[in-house]
């Protein structure tokens, strides 16, 4: 009788039979349909098996990057070769091999065990083959229908005064600390403030985090708001607005293409065109101040191939 294999060991025997690679330099908009969607069409509707993707449940955004895993090392070697240049919603990703990490200590890590509040990362395929998953991309895009569908939505929360994060398990141990009591959903990652609002005296960066029901939300809204914290104070209120997961003209409709195609660069822009290209240079903002730390470990430009050959 065959046993089935659980995610962490399906992604293992992937990255060491060389048959996982990386896909970046996507628009934080992209969903995980729009990347199989392309990779079906780009030749490999047989041989891919499964994205690895994270998406925030409260905005919708993915990292900008996820992996691809195919039934094949030769397969993974094929979308290594062909997939570098096309474009996705006018933006060409970026392919490059994965390799095992080497294990190390996070800087963020508790001697107490850390269980994630919303775990965003986990596998795509298709239609969901879990009816009611509590964690990654599936459970992530239902409760952003779920919350699209509210007539009013007064379960989230801004939260302000925060500081500068160390990375995304740091920044939710934290507001688990700060947040500890309430029946929390989903604490959404922690955003930098504008280059003029971080010159001035304080702590600035903040995060939306989505509550149980309305009662919880209006309660921690009571209890938190002004709240002396670790080098601050806390701003808590309701969003100005519902975020760009439910913007108007949110959601990616430009097709994807090869970077050969360029019939429709002279069309003039269109609304979504518009709403795109600021996207865009929000993005493109982020790239400027540089990758992270980890982005540079996945991803090393010109040398990702030699990279997998010396592997």
């Amino acid at each position: 009788m065959e046993t089935t294999r659980s995610p962490e060991t399906q992604q293992g025997d992937a990255l060491a039979e060389g048959r996982r690679i990386y896909i970046g330099n996507l628009l934080y908009s992209v969903k995980p349909a729009d990347v199989e969607d392309l990779l079906r069409q780009s030749g490999f509707e047989q041989s891919f098996e499964r994205l690895h993707i994270s998406v925030d449940p409260i905005s919708g955004r993915n990292p900008g990057y996820c992996f691809a895993e195919f039934t094949t090392r030769d397969e993974a070697g094929r979308a290594l070769d062909s997939l570098p240049g096309v474009l996705l919603f006018n933006r060409p990703i970026k392919i490059g091999p994965c390799h095992p990490k080497t294990s190390s200590q996070p800087r963020w890590a508790s001697k107490r065990d850390y269980n994630p509040t919303f775990q965003r990362w986990g596998d795509w395929k298709g239609k969901d083959e879990n009816p009611k998953p509590d964690q990654g991309p599936h459970a992530a895009i239902r409760h952003l229908e779920e919350r699209n569908h509210r007539s009013v939505d007064k379960t989230t929360l801004y939260i302000g005064g925060l500081g500068k994060m160390i990375n995304q398990p740091q920044h939710d141990l934290e507001m688990q600390e700060i947040l500890a009591g309430f029946d929390v959903v989903a604490i959404g990652k922690r955003i930098t403030p504008r280059p003029e609002t971080r010159e001035k005296p304080g702590n600035h960066h903040y995060c939306f985090v989505d509550f149980s029901s309305v009662e919880e939300a209006e309660r921690a809204l009571k209890e938190l708001h002004g709240k002396p914290i670790q080098g601050g104070t806390l701003r808590v209120s309701y969003p100005r607005s519902r975020g760009p997961a439910f913007e108007q003209g949110g959601i990616n409709h430009a097709p994807w293409r090869s970077s050969a195609d360029t019939s429709t660069d002279s069309a003039a822009p269109t609304p979504t065109r518009r709403n795109e290209a600021r996207r865009q240079d929000d993005q493109d903002g982020q790239e400027r101040r540089g990758p992270t730390e980890r982005q540079r470990a996945i991803m090393t430009s010109n040398n990702w191939r030699l990279g997998a050959a010396a592997h």
